[in-house]
Formats: C-alpha cells, structure tokens, sequence
C-alpha cells in the first residue's frame, strides 16, 4: 500500500491525536494534514486550484471531517467539497459526537461517505477507525 494523504479537519488537539494515534495502529501508511477549522479548508482548496492551475497539488485520498469545528461549520465545508467536482470524489467521512438523526440524515443528503459517532473509550475509538481502512 502506498503512501496516503489523509486530512483531518478537527479543532479538538486530543481528538486529533487520538485519530492519528488509531490510524497508527491501524498501520496505514499515511501523511496526515490537520487543520483546526473550516474557513482553512476551504482557504487551502481554493488556494491549490490557483497555485496549480486547476490541480490539486497534493492528491488526498480521505477527509476526515468534525461537524463542530470554527469558523465554518463542518456540514458547510462537506457542501463545498462536495458541490465541487474537482473534489467531489474525495471520500468524505464525518467523525462527529452528533448522534442527531436529522444531522445524519443531512450529512448522506450532502454527499458524505460515511458517518462515524465519536465513541468514548479508546478501544471503542480505534475500532471504529477500522472502518478507515476501506477508504485508504
């Protein structure tokens, strides 16, 4: 398996450690892009457009979305990356404490890939990162 490049969108420094740690155990291959909020998200996309001329400078192959993140809300950012085709195919997986059906159900109308509720226990955590491993 080659090398991935994963983002993660979460503003929660030990939520962010607590996936790059699972994916660690997971043993998949990855460089890791964290950023703490939505309006970089969308800075960062709109930014490679220009800077590369309509390509993406790095091919990311996983976005690992928080709902609750500044700036931006993450169902904003799930819009934008989904509603634009030159990131449309780039699997999208919210890991949200929201276990709001509504919000769920929102999420899947907008597009995202799969939705993962943020478990308490660590064992419970890294076992749902295993799901992961099917968009890597």
């Amino acid at each position: 398996m080659g090398v991935k490049q994963i983002l993660i969108i979460e503003d929660d420094p030990d939520h962010a450690e607590l996936i790059i740690e699972g994916l660690d155990v997971e043993d998949i291959k990855k460089k890791v892009i964290l950023m703490k909020d939505g309006q970089e998200v969308i800075d960062y996309f709109q930014e490679s457009v220009v800077k590369w001329e309509g390509k993406i400078q790095y091919i990311i192959s996983l976005i690992i979305l928080d709902l609750n993140i500044p700036k931006v809300h993450g169902m904003d950012v799930l819009k934008f990356l989904k509603n634009n085709p030159m990131y449309s195919s780039i699997p999208v997986i919210i890991l949200s404490t929201s276990s709001d059906h509504k919000t769920i159900k929102k999420a899947y109308e907008n597009g995202v890939d799969g939705y993962i509720i943020k478990p308490l226990s660590y064992d419970d955590f890294v076992e749902k990162l295993k799901i992961l491993k099917g968009f890597c």
